[in-house]
């Protein structure tokens, strides 16, 4: 029996009304969520629009320990207390977002891409052997659904909340008997959530449009060719537009704290600003996989080529009692290349291995500008040209020491070099900025593996990762090191109706990279934590009840603190890091109401996380408090029509939640930004 048909039958359910499995390619190699040594969340495109994740801040409804923020227009993803909030062109994440496999060095926009999907994989702890660079805290797999042998479409349309209109189509058919096209394209339009100001109002009329508004599009185009059985090529092309106002901050002046420190946050839905914010993002892709079968091995090609044009503008005080404002132009384009060489076949021995290469170039032009005079007063200018690249070779092999028990080992060498050309004005301060960065870094895995049964996993391993040094804004700072010790275990009980996965962690940070934004000069900084400590148990189960009646839920403790971090003369060893609540609970119900010829399904969601902190000082004003998040959904589908309707009410509690908060002494106090308000709304589809 062949590996992949042997991995079909065991995506399929074992038990009428059971649960089914999923293919991921987590290992870079095909193999069932359940089966895979690794803590992972997998969603399927059907399960994400069940789950109302329809953009990545969502995704924290569905995978345990993973934490989302906002600042601006930029995408700050945490899990297990690990992130970087590092988003400049300069800036290294922690998390490795790729989309079919083409890595992301940055997540602008990434909401955009929600569409049309197969699955997500959330990969949780460092995948340095097989991801590479920056992945010490995980890896994010984006899967959009790929063209299948047969003619199939399907067309969506919402609205909502603040006049929300969603449109998204897909249309899948065969040209001839081995070239086959699938089309997808996604339309959001929304006004904004944020009142800034009108005509009327007191500001005079210099901000008409309020903030944290949608209106982006986007289409993917995939062409699949097969000549022969061994042989497919898949081209695919992508498009995206971001335009409207995008995210606004709203300024807290001193004095508007409350006893312990913390902020009153006042009106979160209508503050008056004086500087019309704007973005206008554009970016293109085109991609491609190559894979040929050698019976016994199997080579494939992944890569292409990524445009990014940002043009962007916001009121950088946040209120009406300052006048800066922070505009950008920049440019990137970023290419991607992996050759890689699998075995394919049921011998006891499997081995991979591979080269990747990698390389991001651009240009940025951003100012912080003093306005309301004739002319704009430019107080800061940054001119830049910034090149990266990586190159790696990669290899893992796996060994069956026995039937059940299975150890695998890898390596990855990773060679980084970095610069970033131009010039700065501070303040009236002119300097030249030449400055350049190369190192390397070797990364290990060491794993063992038992099936103790056919439904349950017992795995333990070791890794290492890394995230290259740099420089930002004229300072140097050091590469970051992990080494990670993971225990876990995969189930499946009472006949295919019970999966519970539990996991333990433990991790050893050396030279933690953490920013500092400084409070006077907004002019943000790296710095190198001497050590960090993060560990940790993590729960998921699913439990299909009956056939109508499914549970889901995970319950998560994160213990991470800063074991050695001196920075300006004081020490914050003891401190938690940032965006690591140290508890987190999620969940669902969902039942199924059957009528002679059709079916509606109601869905309660909800979660609820300690507090957190979005900087290392871990001060009462970075604060973001506890909270609960609940979601009601209901769909009706007819029977054998192809035809579906749902309604649904996000964040319930209408629950304040904060996606960043700091100081910013230049602007007379703090800056905050806020996530979804409650919102609402109904969708169509039909799918033939």
């Amino acid at each position: 029996m062949s590996p992949a048909h042997a991995i079909a039958q065991t995506a399929q359910p074992e038990a009428t009304g059971g649960l089914t499995e999923i293919v991921v390619t987590a290992e870079k190699r095909e193999s069932t969520a359940q089966k895979t040594p690794i803590a992972m969340t997998v969603a399927t495109g059907a399960q994400l629009a069940q789950a109302g994740v329809s953009d990545v801040n969502g995704l924290s409804n569905i995978a345990p320990t993973l934490n989302v923020a906002q600042n601006n227009q930029n995408t700050l993803i945490t899990i297990r207390g690990v992130s970087s909030r590092d988003y400049t062109e300069t800036g290294n994440p922690a998390v490795a977002i790729s989309t079919d496999n083409f890595y992301l060095q940055n997540g602008t926009a990434l909401n955009v891409g929600f569409f049309d999907l197969d699955r997500i994989e959330v990969l949780r702890g460092p995948q340095g052997t097989l991801y590479g660079r920056n992945a010490t805290a995980g890896a994010i797999n984006i899967q959009t659904a790929k063209p299948k042998k047969r003619t199939e479409g399907s067309m969506t349309a919402g609205f909502g909340y603040k006049n929300a209109l969603l449109v998204e189509g897909m249309l899948n058919t065969g040209i001839t008997d081995n070239l086959f096209v699938r089309g997808s394209f996604s339309v959001h339009q929304r006004d904004a959530y944020r009142d800034n100001g009108s005509l009327s109002s007191a500001n005079s009329g210099l901000v008409t449009r309020g903030g944290n508004d949608d209106v982006s599009q986007a289409a993917r185009l995939h062409l699949l060719w097969e000549p022969t059985t061994n042989f497919s090529a898949l081209v695919t092309g992508e498009y995206t537009h971001v335009g409207g106002v995008g995210a606004v901050q709203k300024g807290i002046l001193y004095g508007n704290e409350n006893a312990d420190g913390t902020l009153k946050l006042g009106d979160t839905k209508s503050w008056n600003l004086n500087t019309q914010g704007f973005i206008d993002l554009t970016i293109k892709n085109i991609r491609g996989t190559l894979k040929y079968d050698l019976n016994g091995a199997s080579i494939t090609y992944i890569g292409g080529f990524r445009t990014q044009h940002l043009r962007r503008q916001n009121d950088q005080d946040g209120s009406t009692a300052y006048n800066y404002g922070f505009p950008t132009d920049g440019s990137t384009e970023t290419q991607n290349h992996e050759l890689r060489i699998a075995s394919n076949n049921d011998s006891p021995f499997a081995w991979q291995g591979g080269l990747y290469y990698f390389r991001e170039g651009g240009y940025a032009l951003t100012y912080f500008q003093v306005l309301g005079g004739a002319t704009p007063f430019n107080y800061y200018t940054f001119s830049y040209d910034t090149n990266a690249k990586s190159f790696a070779g990669f290899g893992q092999v796996s060994y069956k020491l026995t039937e059940t028990l299975k150890l695998s080992a890898g390596a990855r060498y990773t060679d980084e070099r970095k610069s970033q050309i131009g010039f700065n004005n501070i303040a009236g301060t002119y300097s030249v900025i030449n400055q350049h960065y190369s190192g390397s870094k070797d990364t290990y895995h060491l794993g063992l593996d038992w099936q103790a049964t056919r439904t349950n996993l017992v795995y333990a391993k070791f890794d290492t990762g890394f995230k290259s040094g740099g420089f930002q804004n004229g300072y140097t700072y050091g590469p970051e090191t992990i080494r990670a010790f993971e225990i876990g275990t995969k189930n499946r009980f009472l006949d295919n109706h019970l999966e519970l996965n539990v996991d333990g962690f433990w991790y050893d940070y050396s030279s933690l990279q953490v920013q500092q934004n400084d409070p006077v000069t907004a002019i943000s900084r790296i710095f190198n934590a001497g050590k960090a400590r993060v560990y940790g148990i993590e729960a998921e189960a699913s439990f299909a009840i009956t056939p109508t009646d499914r549970i889901d839920a995970n319950i998560n403790w994160v213990h991470g603190r800063y074991l050695d971090f001196l920075n300006n003369g004081t020490q914050y060893a003891g401190n938690t890091l940032p965006q690591s609540p140290e508890w987190a609970y999620g969940g669902g119900y969902s039942h199924d109401f059957l009528l002679p010829d059709a079916k509606i399904t109601a869905r309660v969601q909800t979660r609820f996380q300690t507090k957190s902190y979005f900087g290392f000082e871990n001060r009462n004003y970075q604060l973001q408090k506890a909270y609960t998040k609940t979601d009601l959904i209901l769909s009706y589908t007819p029977l054998g029509k192809g035809f579906s309707a749902s309604a649904y009410v996000y964040n319930v509690e209408n629950s304040t939640i904060l996606t960043a908060s700091d100081e910013a002494g230049y602007a007379g106090g703090y800056l905050v930004q806020f996530a979804d308000p409650r919102t609402y709304g109904v969708r169509l589809s039909y799918s033939f």
